[in-house]
């Protein structure tokens, strides 16, 4: 018999189904609610109550994958994925993109200072887009381009996904201005918008410089042992699909020189766009389908042969969509369960009679927890700031150290949690299963807590304001 494969698909059906066996043990409870002056629901502090039990059958997982792509925000990002699998292919059809990363490798070996800082200066541009704008589902326009990139330049195609979501992700958890995270949380607990500055600024950087230094020890070992690599057997079979372990020094047509102009210009309408217009899914999508039918007509691609490439790039997307609807049934099955009140209600009683320090580490790893059912760290904010703020003025913890442990917990787990639609999707993207990436990745969050518990502790005795 073949031995049971423990792949994403599995483990994340066996979550759905522990979710699911909670709701029948854990009691249904929920807070009041009101809608406070920004027009966001807030529960209110010490409203909580108990009401009647909503055990979840084997029907309702079964259903819960419907109701999971009824989510606006899910079918947000599936559409959006479909949308950008197809205009990407379409470009990678045009040759453009390909040619061009075999020419920039030829500068990076003639030039080896500039492979030297390539990890770093990348991570640090794409963490400051977190700490930011909250660079979050943007990632996944890069990871396209970094893989091969990253495969050109002798590494592997998954550290050209590292860079840009660890990158990313250190700088949303430690944002020191994130309007969607730092500026609703600070909102909520009624303290100057992006107040703390010089402290989270000194966050920042420590994360960032962790994230450059494990991501760039990894380079570091598949360089000297290739077949440690994550994607050692998926590279081997993309490098001779882009053909680039070929000298052929191949030349850009004019209809190449098109594409990456119009795929530069749609790079910079994209960072104008979500900086001065907040532009978020729908626009970001849309300017990325502009991108795939300006490109077929530059490539001169015939009507089938651009339709043909988009829809295989449709198709690529289908598992990662359906993964991420799926991870999106263990939320989905938690509230209509009604048990995230009650889980949050019993673990801020816990942390309301801790040590001021300890009561601050509890706040992370509380927030850490709910992380795993509230992926959203705008929904987050509104959800658990409300009870937390003034519960940190009875326990002896600043506000603006309440809000730091949401952003911690909001933050870390968000690149190793089955729930997140952006991680589901990067791992679909690279080619990793999850079973592999939790093995990756831990080392990297254990050190991002430990960094985090002192930082806490410092805030909490420095009665930071």
């Amino acid at each position: 018999m073949e031995r049971l494969k423990f792949n994403t698909t599995l483990i994340i059906l066996s979550i759905v189904v522990l979710t699911a066996l909670c709701t029948w043990f854990i009691p249904a409870g929920q807070y009041d609610k009101v809608v406070n002056a920004d027009g966001r629901s807030v529960l209110v502090e010490g409203s909580y109550h108990q009401i009647e039990s909503s055990p979840q059958t084997p029907f309702d997982v079964l259903k819960a994958p419907m109701h999971a792509f009824e989510r606006t925000q899910t079918a947000e990002i599936i559409a959006f994925l479909l949308i950008i699998g197809g205009a990407f292919m379409i470009v990678e059809k045009s040759q453009a993109i390909t040619i061009a990363i075999k020419h920039v490798s030829i500068y990076f070996t003639k030039y080896k200072i500039l492979k030297t800082f390539f990890i770093p200066l990348c991570m640090i541009m794409f963490s400051l887009g977190g700490a930011t704008f909250g660079m979050c589902e943007e990632v996944l326009i890069f990871i396209p381009i970094f893989m091969p990139l990253a495969l050109s330049l002798g590494y592997d195609s998954a550290l050209g996904m590292l860079i840009p979501f660890l990158g990313a992700g250190a700088g949303f958890a430690s944002a020191f201005m994130n309007p969607f995270t730092l500026g609703i949380a600070q909102g909520i607990a009624e303290l100057p918008l992006y107040s703390g500055l010089t402290l989270r600024i000194i966050i920042w950087a420590v994360s960032t410089l962790i994230a450059i230094i494990f991501v760039m020890l990894y380079a570091k070992i598949i360089t000297k042992h290739p077949e440690k690599s994550l994607t050692y057997e998926y590279d081997k079979a993309r490098a001779k699909e882009l053909h680039l372990n070929t000298n052929k020094n191949e030349k850009f047509k004019l209809s190449h020189k098109f594409v990456l102009i119009a795929f530069c210009a749609t790079m910079i309408l994209l960072v104008v766009g979500v900086l001065k217009y907040e532009w978020y899914i729908t626009e970001i999508a849309a300017l990325f389908f502009g991108l795939g039918i300006v490109s077929a007509i530059f490539a001169k691609m015939s009507v089938t042969e651009a339709t043909t490439a988009f829809y295989d790039g449709v198709r690529g997307m289908a598992e990662i969509c359906f993964l991420l609807a799926l991870a999106t049934c263990i939320v989905v099955i938690a509230e209509n369960g009604h048990i995230l009140d009650t889980c949050l209600h019993y673990m801020a009683s816990i942390i309301s009679h801790l040590p001021s320090v300890v009561a601050s580490w509890a706040a992370f790893v509380l927030q850490a927890v709910i992380n795993f059912f509230i992926p959203s760290g705008s929904g987050k904010a509104v959800l658990t700031m409300p009870l937390l703020a003034p519960l940190s003025d009875l326990i002896g913890i600043t506000r603006q150290t309440m809000v730091l442990a949401y952003q911690f917990g909001d933050g870390w787990t968000n690149i190793c949690i089955p729930t997140s639609p952006v991680t589901i999707a990067v791992l679909g993207l690279a080619k990793i299963s999850y079973q592999k990436w939790l093995k990756f990745v831990l080392p990297l969050i254990a050190v991002w807590f430990l960094m985090s518990f002192g930082f806490l502790a410092y805030a909490t005795l420095i009665n930071w304001q």
